[in-house]
């Protein structure tokens, strides 16, 4: 094997100046990186709030839409209720009519004939 060439001054120097500026170029890049990250811990944050503004925004529009149905649903439960009962006091409950059951002014006539007009 015949001994290695040692290199010229002139390709040692062309080595360092490539090296040079590959570190240059690296630090640049490592510079472009830490600015991407601040960048990047600037906007996270906002971005966050915003998704979950968006979130809880969506939920509450759709917890306030079940609400709604059930008061509605529930306030047409109660008015249903009130309305049998009218029927009931005020004798067109069909069911007591056929059971023979008199209706409530029926009753008070009967037991206070005088509060009769």
């Amino acid at each position: 094997m015949p001994p290695k060439a040692q290199p010229t001054v002139e390709q040692l120097e062309q080595a360092r100046d490539q090296l040079r500026a590959e570190i240059r170029e690296g630090r640049e890049t490592l510079k472009d990186l830490h600015a991407a990250i601040r960048t990047a811990r600037e906007i996270a944050p906002k971005l966050v709030t915003d998704v979950l503004t968006a979130e809880v925004s969506r939920q509450l529009e759709g917890l306030g839409e079940q609400t709604k149905k059930a008061m509605d649903d529930s306030v047409k439960r109660v008015i249903a209720k009130f309305d049998e009962l009218f029927r009931v006091i005020t004798g067109q409950d069909h069911a007591s009519r056929r059971s023979g059951k008199p209706s409530i002014p029926e009753l008070v006539a009967k037991h206070f004939p005088e509060s009769e007009a």
